[in-house]
């Protein structure tokens, strides 16, 4: 077994580090408040005891330190969010990274998604996750299961981080079946059949239950135009982006924008606007009296 980390080299890089950290805060501007000056100098003490920690958690947990995915595992998954679950998706779970101070800090969603993405091509598939792309209630199954896969992954409550012995249990139950079947000429063909998800019955005469087909989605919304820049992607990640995957889907968008302007609009805004409608080759634009 691997040593311990000493208490006193812990103390002999902690105790300057922190010094230094509040050195640094001398030279800022004193209207701050104090949690930000915490805030700050904790950043400094993270950025100096970077090394160190990598060397002695590299030094006592070997490769397994160096394995983002599997670290996100033991490190959060594991000790806290999925104790109860066999799923998490990667929005939640990046707002409990963001929130909680117990659970490892990230520096953006970008750093989560590298980890997932670096996780899921490991081929230690056991120690890490499996992804899906949603969950059937109705079927009790997740869609587009996969493990041991190179993907792109994005913050989203469709996007799962499923346990890697749920997800075998899954994968195992749709393997195709081998069946022999021989011909005429007495050769033997091997067909691979998919077993089929059990099917909903009513009645005594065990007629399949019918359901009706969608085939049609419709919707509008109103978005605050000083929160564009958050509301269109996570509109274009819990929405268009389910619709466009579907084989054959057809997915028309249309942005309508009005604005009244009591005072009048001045004649540069009118010329900047309109050149570049006409840029973003705008169907119909222009501006009106009344």
């Amino acid at each position: 077994t691997q040593a311990p980390i000493h208490k006193r080299t812990v103390e002999k890089t902690l105790c300057p580090l922190w010094f230094s950290s509040l050195s640094k805060l001398k030279g800022l501007n004193m209207t701050i408040s104090n949690r930000e000056r915490v805030g700050r100098a904790l950043d400094y003490l993270k950025e100096g005891l970077y090394p160190f920690v990598w060397r002695e958690m590299k030094a006592t947990y070997g490769d397994k330190w160096l394995a983002a995915g599997n670290l996100l595992r033991m490190e959060a998954l594991d000790k806290y969010l999925w104790r109860e679950a066999n799923h998490i998706d990667l929005q939640h779970l990046w707002e409990y990274l963001a929130q909680y101070l117990y659970l490892p800090r990230l520096k953006n969603p970008d750093v989560l998604l590298r980890s997932v993405k670096e996780g899921l091509a490991s081929m230690l598939v056991n120690e890490n996750f499996a992804y899906a792309e949603g969950w059937d209630e109705q079927e009790q199954r997740y869609l587009h299961l996969v493990v041991f896969r190179s993907i792109t992954p994005s913050l989203s409550r469709q996007n799962l981080l499923v346990k890697p012995e749920v997800a075998h249990q899954q994968l195992e139950a749709e393997k195709p079946i081998s069946l022999n079947r021989t011909t005429e000429d007495g050769s033997v063909i091997t067909e691979s059949r998919y077993p089929q998800p059990p099917s909903t019955v009513k009645g005594s005469n065990d007629s399949q239950e019918s359901t009706p087909v969608l085939r049609r989605f419709y919707g509008s919304v109103e978005i605050d135009p000083l929160r564009i820049n958050r509301d269109a992607p996570a509109i274009a990640n819990e929405i268009i982006q389910h619709l466009t995957r579907l084989k054959g889907a057809t997915v028309k968008i249309v942005l309508e924008i009005e604005a009244d302007v009591p005072d009048g609009v001045p004649d540069d805004v009118v010329r900047t606007v309109t050149e570049n409608c006409r840029t973003l080759k705008f169907n119909t634009h222009g501006f009106e009296q009344e």
